[in-house]
């Protein structure tokens, strides 16, 4: 599998995943990773199994990536290459497989937005030629790089009951973050870039905090913008309510001990934290951009970015006190079903055999 980096984000999650499971079912799995590693992540993919070869930076030295990345393809005897990415700046990473000696080559997209419009734009219709599988976590991500080729959905999937609402772990976050049970949480776990729009959930939480004093903003993640969105909480009149966790190895627990969750992201492939957070029986304001394959309950309220951080203040006001039993919700029929990683793995096994069935397999 070829991925730009090995970090705790959507992308490093699902591709650890799917690796795992990979493994689980006999086969090798080899990671070549083109920009930043986490050296836990690392290790974590080592234990099981998992071979991670860090190539030169693609945006450092691209000659340089190119080079040890077609060499790593050449040498590495592998039945097939999984492209994960966001664009059609997959381009270079298909060309380069596909003039080597991998039987299968697959692109897996995990966005409808990204940095280089104008290139996406320019590369997407060469995309579909250069792969014998097209998977996308949902259907606007297929669209958004695929257009009307034939791809399949490969959700972002995960074990569903890590994640259901546990009342002890909330008890004992809220004491180890000394906070106590009636101060009302809204929570972020998102990785700290523009996209996932943190100045204006900080314009919405003061709008909220303006009304709710004693409310709290906790905010889970890292990445490049950390910086930035640490500038906007000092400089925010609500400053001593904001929680910045960074990295969270375990947020699994966190949502418990929050009381709802908010995501005006400016584009997304899928959102899969939304998917978690509405299995622990949090309401979830979302930003209308999120792709509705996010929607598996009656707990998604998706709001326009075009209303003001007042009018979302006041959706999440309406709905904060509500009495509500966390531990029971009214979810949508089937639509849990694709994010159970035991069901939907043997998608992308099957999508692997019947792409290597048309090729003829190794030669």
């Amino acid at each position: 599998m070829i991925t730009y980096n090995l970090v705790n984000n959507g992308i490093g999650k699902v591709v650890l995943t799917y690796s795992f499971e990979l493994i689980r079912h006999g086969h090798t799995v080899t990671l070549l990773v083109g920009g930043p590693c986490e050296q836990e992540k690392v290790d974590e993919a080592v234990a099981h199994g998992i071979a991670v070869t860090q190539l030169p930076d693609k945006r450092s030295d691209t000659l340089g990536y190119f080079e040890a990345l077609s060499k790593a393809l050449d040498e590495g005897q592998f039945d097939i290459c999984h492209v994960h990415g966001n664009s059609g700046m997959v381009f270079p990473e298909l060309v380069i497989a596909k003039c080597s000696r991998v039987v299968v080559v697959a692109c897996h997209c995990h966005s409808t937005g990204c940095e280089h419009p104008v290139l996406h734009r320019v590369l997407r219709p060469f995309v579909p030629r250069l792969c014998d599988c097209m998977f996308a976590c949902s259907d606007e991500a297929g669209k958004w790089l695929f257009g009307n080729a034939g791809f399949s959905v490969i959700p972002n999937s995960f074990d569903l009951d890590k994640f259901r609402f546990d009342p002890q772990a909330r008890l004992e976050l809220r004491r180890g973050y000394g906070i106590d049970e009636d101060v009302y949480i809204l929570g972020n776990v998102a990785r700290l870039n523009p996209e996932k729009n943190h100045a204006f959930l900080i314009k919405v939480f003061e709008a909220f905090h303006a009304e709710n004093p004693e409310s709290i903003l906790m905010i889970a993640g890292g990445g490049p913008g950390e910086k930035d969105v640490r500038a906007l909480v000092e400089a925010s009149p609500a400053h001593d309510s904001i929680m910045l966790l960074g990295n969270v190895k375990d947020p699994a627990k966190l949502y418990s001990a929050m009381d709802c969750f908010v995501f005006p992201s400016i584009h997304e492939g899928l959102g899969i934290v939304l998917v978690e957070a509405q299995l622990a029986g949090l309401e979830c304001f979302v930003s209308s951009n999120v792709p509705q394959d996010a929607c598996v309950s009656d707990r998604f309220h998706a709001i326009s970015l075009t209303e003001t951080a007042e009018r979302w203040a006041g959706e999440i006001a309406a709905m904060a006190f509500w009495p509500h039993d966390r531990s029971k919700g009214s979810f949508r029929a089937g639509s849990l079903e694709p994010f159970d990683i035991s069901s939907s793995y043997h998608l992308l096994e099957g999508a692997y055999e019947a792409a290597l069935d048309r090729k003829g397999g190794r030669e």
